[in-house]
């Protein structure tokens, strides 16, 4: 198959009779007008445990749990590198971060094969966008234009914002940007179920992202009332000092000092045996997480009532999970499971049974040919596998593991906790990483005996042989996604890529010196 941006034009001075011609177009147009839809809807920072489907009943998702029901659940869905443009760069291209160029968050796509709208357009698919983009590395509120869309034709995205309550965005061609009327990812879902209703003779591909529940942890008056008196539960291990202690011993790099008041204020909230910050965040995430099914409800509604609930194969995940306190920790970009682990779910009556729960391991880069594959398009060959057979219950040991890692220090963690750049495998039980600078084993953890990750047995002789086997195995994986594994080397390929396009390296100088372990702060911030 040739794809839209890539077709060169040939002539062969052949004249092929009309009839010809008109048999071949009804088959094209025949053809197109048979593939479902694909609808991908996905939140940022939505951690798995955080739904009614995977077990949390703290709160209510009916819509998204009906997904469940109806289609099917992955257990093992796990995000590679979580934080948003290297998930995003692996879902529209099916590679690893060093052949699609996403690296980092902020930065630019290099890929050598069609993204998924390009792919979705010359199979005859109208293409859709709407909400966060964060994968074009110039500017987080700048314009991006068409070139840079990556085949989306209907546009109505901005690069990144977490204000939702006054979120602007870029409709179509439209160089100043708008403000969404409403919390954004409301206005965004009426925008998507004006976009279902005027599909009629093509089939159509739309991406609807939603910034929430990503902190702030903000939400409409009315979803956040819901939990303001409510009891909170928090995970078992949001009260792991003795994990928090340890990493702050095992600092590896050194922060700068323009980061060090942040560093105390957050190292603070996070030492608060009362919890009373960490329970604020959980309920204006679950706040956040209602306003969100409640917005999927209206979409499966309008695709009910236009007659394409069933033809439409609708996807529902998250780039990365939260921390949200587990382990004392904030934000994302660390091995453990509240911080990896996302919701993966596919509706499509036409090949799912309903109820289906797999454990088949899954990550990003496998998202777009096992969607392209349950749509009937050919997919370019890209590093994901099409793990369809999965989804219908079949086949679900086609991966042993699946890579994951942190390919720089930067993060909210790293200014937290000092710990820097990791590479590691996430297993059907095991969670193995270790130390990219020095490459020393850093963390392994059994998920079926261990769920809340509380012991961490990389010091325990028994597993010695279990640590090698999967030392080896993050060897072997890193090899074929084309990773060096060293946190200087990207270093020196965002500079050079990010002077390429013109754009100030700001990650230059946060990018920390390697240290012997052992931080500058102690556990409350204060120096040394």
């Amino acid at each position: 198959m040739k794809y839209l941006n890539r077709r060169k034009n040939t002539t062969n001075g052949t004249i092929f009779s009309i009839t010809v011609i008109l048999v071949f177009l009804s088959i094209t147009v025949d053809s197109s007008a048979q593939k479902p839809n694909i609808l991908f809807v996905f939140a940022d920072q939505l951690r798995s445990h955080a739904l009614g489907c995977y077990g949390n009943d703290q709160l209510s998702t009916p819509n998204i749990d009906r997904l469940a029901e109806e289609g099917v659940l992955f257990t093992n869905a796990i995000s590679t590198a979580p934080v948003c443009g290297p998930f995003r760069g692996m879902l529209m291209t099916g590679n690893f971060p060093m052949k699609n160029g996403m690296v980092l968050t902020d930065h630019f796509l290099r890929n050598p094969t069609p993204y998924f709208a390009e792919v979705c357009q010359s199979a005859g698919y109208r293409t859709g966008y709407i909400g966060k983009w964060h994968l074009d590395g110039y500017d987080r509120g700048g314009y991006i234009p068409p070139e840079r869309r990556l085949g989306f034709e209907y546009w109505r995205a901005l690069e990144c914002t977490h204000n939702y309550f006054d979120s602007k965005y870029y409709h179509q061609d439209e160089k100043e940007a708008r403000v969404w009327q409403d919390y954004d990812a409301i206005s965004q879902t009426d925008v998507a179920c004006e976009y279902i209703a005027q599909q009629k003779d093509k089939p159509f591909c739309m991406f609807l992202s939603w910034g929430p529940p990503h902190d702030p942890y903000k939400a409409p008056a009315e979803y956040e009332k819901r939990f303001e008196n409510k009891k909170i539960t928090v995970r078992e291990n949001v009260n792991d000092f003795e994990t928090a202690e340890r990493m702050w011993r095992e600092c590896d790099t050194e922060v700068p000092e323009r980061w060090h008041d942040w560093r105390k204020r957050n190292s603070l909230r996070m030492s608060d045996n009362n919890n009373t910050q960490i329970e604020k965040d959980y309920r204006g995430y679950y706040a956040a997480i209602e306003t969100l099914d409640d917005c999927l409800g209206k979409i499966l509604a309008e695709l009910a009532k236009t007659g394409q609930l069933d033809n439409t194969i609708i996807v529902f995940t998250s780039d990365h999970g939260d921390n949200l306190g587990s382990h004392r920790q904030l934000g994302k970009q660390l091995p453990f499971e509240e911080s990896i682990s996302i919701p993966f779910l596919i509706r499509y009556p036409e090949k799912i049974e309903p109820s289906t729960i797999s454990d088949a391991l899954l990550s990003p880069v496998d998202m777009m040919p096992t969607v392209l594959s349950f749509a009937g398009v050919p997919c370019p060959e890209v590093d994901g596998k099409d793990i369809s057979a999965a989804a219908m219950g079949r086949d679900m040991d086609m991966q042993d593991a699946v890579l994951i890692m942190k390919s720089i220090p930067l993060s909210v963690n790293w200014i937290t906790n000092g710990n820097g750049a990791w590479r590691g495998v996430r297993t059907k039980r095991y969670t193995y990483a270790r130390k990219s600078d020095t490459r020393i084993p850093w963390m392994l953890f059994d998920n079926l005996l261990d769920p809340f990750q509380m012991n961490n047995l990389i010091d325990e002789p028994a597993f010695s042989e279990l640590q090698k086997k999967l030392d080896k195995t993050t060897d072997e994986l890193l090899e074929q996604a084309g990773d060096p594994e060293d946190p200087e080397f990207f270093a020196r390929l965002i500079q050079k890529e990010r002077n390429e396009h013109g754009v100030h390296d700001r990650w230059k100088e946060l990018m920390p010196p390697h240290v012997e372990p052992g931080s500058p702060f102690d556990i409350n911030g204060n120096s040394k």
